[in-house]
């Protein structure tokens, strides 16, 4: 039978005591002292803080949200010999570095030793045999009872800060946390393209993670985690956790939802929430419609809920925990693969498919998003001036490591940009 399990909150070494599962996994409630503290956020816009107990249809987008999916999980569930749909079950063996600062297990705090935390140091041939396949990162993942959302390979690991990258990549243990995920991917030239996406989104004003190409037979690609902050302390590498989720945990949809449409158009929801919640509305109402627009430009047919991240904060008396919009990240050029489709992750203008997007479906989006046309114009120039550019110079290695490969596929990258930066274009003249 399976045991309760009991979910806390880890900045660094003390951990606060959020709440607990039930043994029969039907029910999820706050801990009575977390929700007598007056600073206490709710685990999830869709968990908001009450002394009633939620039913597992309540909780469980936020928690099932916290796991690989697809192959990812299969692999995982193969190496820990449960069945994938035993969600709880993977958490149990894999919830000491969730996203986020949350921490699931099924021992009750007094039983927890959570100052054990060290890092092994690992070579760079070690790293790069655990990306070689699924498998090898699903086992990885297990043993350091790690937990990664999404559908791509990807391991978590620590990295000295100030360090190349070619070397200084730690395993972490017990409930150390990891600072960097890794991701490669079966899918040819994916990593690279990601790579010039993101690097592309920096230089037309996007937040994003830091991103580098590993240079390896496989490419692989580590992404700087924007949910932890790392520092050296005598000479200790000392990694904090930072609370956050997705948008399909705030709206309480599960991960196989990401891309149904929220009530009333998901871009109109986002927005209300933002305009509604948000520490500074107006920054991150910007950010979200700069994300769409480059989305588009770039042929990012992904962009779904579990694509966005929220961090929330402590709320002031009498009002809800605020939250603030997180740094883009997964952008991805999707309309380069022939096999994949060219549906959007959600609706923009009204229009799902890519091709179906004309000069006036930003009009729409501008009411969507609840802003002015001409401040979506605003938005829209800089990536129609900076992005086909920032993505060759990307790929020629004027702003870090590249592969052989990487300038062909940033030329490929450009020319398939081309029919949306004219339709920007349009939309800039009108």
């Amino acid at each position: 039978m399976m045991k309760a399990l009991h979910v806390y909150r880890l900045a660094y070494d003390e951990l606060l005591p959020i709440g607990i599962i039930s043994k029969d996994g039907t029910a999820f409630s706050y801990d009575p002292s977390y929700l007598a503290h007056p600073g206490s956020i709710p685990l999830s816009c869709s968990l908001p803080l009450q002394n009633d107990p939620f039913e597992a249809a309540a909780f469980r987008p936020y928690f099932e949200g916290l796991l690989s999916e697809g192959m990812a999980r299969r692999a995982l569930a193969a190496e820990l010999q449960l069945p994938e749909e035993d969600y709880l079950g993977l958490l149990a063996q894999c919830g000491r570095d969730c996203i986020g600062d949350v921490v699931i297990t099924t021992e009750p705090v007094a039983e927890l030793n959570i100052r054990s935390m060290s890092y092994e140091a690992i070579s760079i041939e070690t790293f790069r045999h655990m990306l070689l396949d699924f498998p090898e990162a699903a086992q990885a993942n297990a043993s350091s009872r790690l937990s990664l959302a999404g559908t791509q390979n990807k391991i978590g690991l620590a990295h000295l800060p100030n360090t190349a990258l070619d070397n200084g990549w730690l395993r972490p243990q017990g409930y150390a946390a990891t600072t960097h995920i890794l991701k490669t991917s079966h899918i040819r030239d994916l990593p690279e393209i990601e790579f010039l996406c993101m690097r592309a989104a920096k230089a037309c004003g996007i937040p994003v993670p830091a991103t580098n190409l590993v240079t390896a037979p496989n490419p692989i690609l580590a992404v700087e985690r924007f949910d932890r902050s790392s520092r050296m302390e005598h000479g200790k590498l000392c990694v904090e956790r930072m609370h956050q989720e997705d948008l399909s945990q705030a709206f309480g949809t599960t991960p196989g939802s990401k891309y149904a449409e929220l009530p009333g158009g998901s871009v109109r929801a986002i927005a209300e929430l933002i305009r509604r919640r948000a520490v500074n509305p107006a920054r991150d109402l910007a950010t979200f419609a700069k994300i769409l627009l480059f989305s588009y430009a770039i042929g990012n047919c992904d962009g779904h809920l579990k694509n966005f991240s929220i961090s929330l904060h402590e709320p002031k008396p009498g009002r809800q925990a605020a939250l603030s919009l997180e740094p883009a990240y997964d952008l991805v050029c999707t309309t380069i693969f022939p096999r994949f489709s060219r549906d959007m992750g959600m609706k923009m203008g009204g229009v799902r498919s890519i091709d179906d997007v004309a000069p006036s479906t930003f009009d729409v989006l501008a009411n969507e998003l609840g802003i002015t046309k001409r401040a979506l114009q605003r938005f829209a120039e800089p990536l129609v001036k900076h992005a086909t550019r920032s993505i060759a110079q990307t790929g020629e290695g004027l702003h870090g490591d590249v592969l052989e490969s990487t300038p062909y596929i940033a030329e490929d990258l450009v020319e398939d940009m081309r029919p949306r930066l004219a339709v920007l274009q349009a939309f800039l003249a009108a």
